[in-house]
């Protein structure tokens, strides 16, 4: 529901709704409501570690009610 704390671990699948927070582990899919904040978490090849990026729904392009996914490069792609 809104306002809600969700975290899930790698492969998950987290919907909350308007104001929510959403932690998801590798390949987890996110979707939140209006003023929701997105955290992903990806396997960077490169520097050898997993990292981490914090999206806020209703800015930079992120649509609410969308799921997401973490690309290979730390980006929210639609699923």
């Amino acid at each position: 529901g809104d306002g809600s704390t969700l975290t899930g671990g790698d492969g998950s699948t987290l919907t909350g709704g308007n104001g929510s927070t959403l932690t998801g582990g590798n390949g987890s899919t996110l979707t939140g409501g209006d003023r929701s904040t997105l955290t992903g978490q990806w396997w960077d090849g490169a520097q050898g570690r997993y990292r981490r990026r914090l999206f806020t729904v209703g800015e930079n392009g992120i649509l609410p009610n969308v799921a997401y996914r973490m690309d290979a490069a730390g980006m929210l792609v639609c699923v």
